[in-house]
């Protein structure tokens, strides 16, 4: 017994030391990131030097107050066949940084070259600040939660792959049916996510049926509620960047959006009523689906005003520049959180389904199981 205790004391010991490694190597890739400018085939180079104007005040046909600064840089090449040179750059900055942004000494930038002596900046070098915010968040799942870290670090990157993939096939296949790709997609990534959390077993089934279940019927509903009313007010021409058809693009957003949030509640009501029938295995279906149905309630507000929020952050922006430059409340709404707020209103149907949903899934499922012998979980 104490040999066996030892050697798992041991093998803990090992599995942290590995873990500390992990982080280490991944701290010194961040700080090699500073240095990988002879990797990048654009032009990157060092600020050396900055001086910097006085501000010049501006104002607008809307009274809006800004102030324009003008920057004299020299800047170090870092790679090609021109590093180590000195280029002299101009960059002008405004106070509100809408489209513009002032330069320090030190700061890395890509470069485009203007004579022999001179150079446009068309941006900064931000790899590192980005890889280290990466390093953070790795760092975090590992060192907390360790092997389940790891699968959520795992699953994240098989679904980045994932929608990569079919960002491609739907590029480079004409007419293809993007609802359909999306939804595949989207259940693929839902599988693949549950079974890395849950394990193959009946609580992991269950909490994918809820899911997708939930989800397919939040979009039915939005489908006739779109064909009832003739799609007045879907400007779908306001979509950014659009380049085919903008209906099946906004339905697959509105797929992709619901899914994670549903699969969130639907994974919570599903493990506690699986709990429950563990702990209680007389409890009968009703019972555990009130169980199921008073979890889904508790979340469901939380979880839609997250959606809600995360909309208003991604418009809140926008939003301001419209209305500082004179436009209306009701012009500002039409073009900037009109389709949005439609999607966040098709999440929220799906997060309301859920509870009913997963709860009858899992009291049906869950005590059907438990008649059969047993529960797993």
């Amino acid at each position: 017994m104490q040999v066996k205790l030892a050697q798992q004391t041991r093998t803990i010991q090992w599995r942290k030391r590995l873990i500390w490694l992990l982080v280490f190597l991944g701290g010194v890739g961040v700080i090699l990131t500073h240095f990988d400018a002879p990797l990048y085939s654009q032009t990157v180079g060092q600020v050396s030097s900055v001086k910097t104007g006085q501000p010049v005040k501006e104002t607008d046909q809307f009274a809006n107050v800004d102030s324009s600064t003008k920057q004299v840089l020299k800047i170090k090449l870092l790679n090609g066949a021109r590093r180590g040179q000195i280029l002299n750059a101009t960059n002008t900055f405004t106070k509100s940084g809408a489209l513009d942004q002032p330069y320090k000494k030190g700061q890395q930038v890509f470069i485009q070259h203007q004579g022999k002596q001179g150079a446009t900046i068309t941006g900064q070098k931000r790899d590192t600040l980005i890889a280290f915010v990466a390093w953070i968040a790795v760092s975090l799942l590992i060192v907390l939660m360790q092997l389940p870290g790891l699968l959520t670090l795992l699953s994240v990157l098989i679904n980045a792959g994932l929608l990569i993939l079919a960002i491609i096939l739907d590029l480079d296949i004409k007419n293809i049916n993007v609802v359909v790709l999306f939804s595949g997609l989207g259940i693929l990534m839902a599988t693949i996510t549950l079974i890395l959390a849950l394990g193959q077993n009946r609580q992991m089934l269950v909490t994918l049926l809820a899911s997708l279940c939930s989800v397919g019927l939040a979009l039915i509903i939005a489908l006739v509620v779109l064909a009832l009313t003739h799609e007045r007010g879907m400007h779908y021409e306001l979509m950014e960047y659009i380049t085919q058809l903008p209906q099946p693009l906004f339905l697959a957003e509105a797929l992709l959006a619901a899914l994670g949030a549903v699969m969130d509640e639907a994974t919570d009501i599903v493990a506690t009523q699986f709990e429950v029938k563990a702990a209680n295995p007389q409890i009968t279906r009703w019972q555990l689906f009130l169980v199921g149905r008073n979890v889904g309630k508790t979340i469901m507000g939380a979880l839609t005003s997250v959606l809600f929020l995360i909309f208003i952050s991604s418009t809140l922006t926008m939003s301001l520049l419209y209305l500082r430059n004179g436009n209306s409340w009701a012009y500002t709404f039409q073009m900037n959180m009109a389709l949005g707020l439609v999607q966040t209103i098709i999440a929220g149907i799906g997060i309301v389904l859920t509870v009913p949903v997963a709860s009858w899934l899992a009291a049906y499922l869950g005590t059907r199981q438990s008649e059969q012998g047993g529960i797993s979980k």
